[in-house]
């Protein structure tokens, strides 16, 4: 290994380690909380979904869509010599 791969390990290495000290030091909750998914009352998180933000599920929907049957395409295609 040459000089630039370990400064790149060692680098890499710090920044995991200080990254795993902030998780360690976060007080995590322990208890358990249900989320509300659908509520005939509308505070459900599906209501919301579906009635504030259809408009914004439906473009996100065509561009997935679009971009997989995209990477079907490349995926397919065939190289010419």
């Amino acid at each position: 290994m040459n000089a630039r791969n370990l400064l790149v390990a060692g680098t890499l290495g710090a920044f995991l380690v200080l990254l795993s000290l902030f998780f360690v030091g976060i007080p995590w909750a322990s208890g358990l909380h249900e989320v509300p998914l659908f509520s005939p009352l509308g505070t459900g998180l599906a209501n919301q979904q579906f009635s504030s933000y259809a408009i914004t599920l439906i473009l996100i929907s065509i561009l997935l869509s679009s971009a997989m049957i995209g990477g079907v395409y490349l995926a397919k295609r065939e190289e010419r010599p």
